[in-house]
């Protein structure tokens, strides 16, 4: 898949704007505070039905306007172009369109156009918190195994359910509990996927590690929050755990207590790393998805990369460039320096190269 156009009306500080988008690299230049970033995150709203930088739809909108709307062409290997299109209104309603027909769920666009992400807070995927990482590994099964998402929101669920469960009977027994199975079978199955998506991508990672930083070693493995991969083991862990479950109301394990480790040396990169290394790793991981999706799964996503090339010297751009070069992907990104200065680098001789002033665009 990969965007043929994009148009944004009333998106943040932009009026209206139509990308015509090249199937490789394109480069988006302009100041600060032009729309650039706008621009990325229009295009995200159509693949995720939600901005990147914000939950409030008064952040979304244009000022004075009452809703924003984003749509796109979407072609195919096959030859096949959908049209998809997201309108949030300020009163709180999502319209979401496939080929001019209503859909209701958000994954439906999702579908039809993955995305990766490189954000200048790319390194809190190493920094920052588990659930971060759960999104990251949940965001990749999620277009590689089309099971995941139904038993990922079931799994959800019956956390809620055996929680409300918990609190309402608490003198019960482990026996008694009406979800501890579903807990355990979801809970099993949606390790077991985490665990193989982990290893099929870690190859895709060193790789890409290795493009980026020959000098940094970093490796990758899931703790899988206490259950294991079998339900024998679940259901050991969830029997030992009931009676401290039940006084606070909370299942203590399972996927959603999980976390991906990067692994810097001996050490864990989150309490070890410069903000420079993470920047790198997580760089790496993203890249590694996108890896596994184009070269395993034959599902291209299209690269949003916000800030190209920043606080990175001419030697280590050119190795971000040689790793992006080598996953064959559509690329869409912003940057504040002069085209010249980027287009120098090899593989970027036909880019298209677009420049924002104010809300509005000029092909280059």
């Amino acid at each position: 898949m990969h965007l043929l156009s994009v148009s944004a009306y009333a998106f943040r500080n932009i009026d209206e704007i139509t990308l015509n988008l090249g199937a490789g690299f394109n480069l988006i230049y302009g100041a600060n505070g032009a729309g650039k970033t706008a621009l990325l995150e229009a295009i995200y709203l159509i693949a995720r039905s939600r901005s990147f930088r914000t939950t409030k739809l008064k952040n979304i909108v244009k000022t004075d306007s009452k809703e924003a709307c984003v749509r796109a062409e979407v072609g195919s290997d096959s030859g096949r172009t959908r049209s998809l299109a997201v309108a949030k209104s300020l009163n709180g309603t999502s319209v979401l369109r496939i080929d001019g027909e209503s859909v209701k769920r958000s994954s439906d666009l999702a579908r039809l156009l993955p995305v990766q992400v490189l954000l200048p807070g790319v390194i809190d995927l190493i920094l920052d918190g588990p659930n971060a990482r759960r999104e990251f590994l949940d965001w990749g099964l999620f277009h590689v195994e089309h099971r995941y998402l139904g038993v990922s929101r079931r799994y959800k669920r019956v956390l809620i359910q055996r929680a409300a469960w918990m609190k309402a009977n608490h003198n019960s027994s482990f026996e008694e509990d009406p979800w501890a199975e579903q807990l355990i079978t979801g809970g099993v199955q949606i390790s077991n996927w985490r665990h193989a998506f982990l290893a099929e991508m870690n190859p895709h990672f060193k790789e890409m590690l290795y493009l980026l930083d020959p000098e940094i070693s970093c490796t990758l493995s899931y703790l899988d929050g206490g259950y294991g991969t079998s339900e024998a083991e679940g259901r050991r862990k969830l029997t030992t755990a009931f009676s401290r479950d039940i006084r606070s109301g909370v299942s203590h394990y399972g996927p959603h207590r999980a976390d991906l480790e990067f692994k810097l040396e001996d050490s864990i990169a989150r309490d070890t790393a410069s903000r420079g290394q993470a920047k790198v790793i997580a760089s790496a991981a993203i890249l590694a998805n996108a890896a596994l999706f184009a070269k395993v799964y034959n599902k291209k996503p299209v690269i949003l990369i916000d800030d190209f090339g920043a606080e990175l010297d001419d030697e280590r751009r050119q190795s971000f460039l040689k790793a992006l070069m080598s996953l064959d992907c559509q690329v869409i990104a912003t940057t504040t320096d002069t085209p010249s200065e980027l287009l120098k680098h090899k593989g970027l001789e036909e880019t298209r190269v677009f420049h924002v002033k104010q809300g509005a665009l000029n092909l280059k």
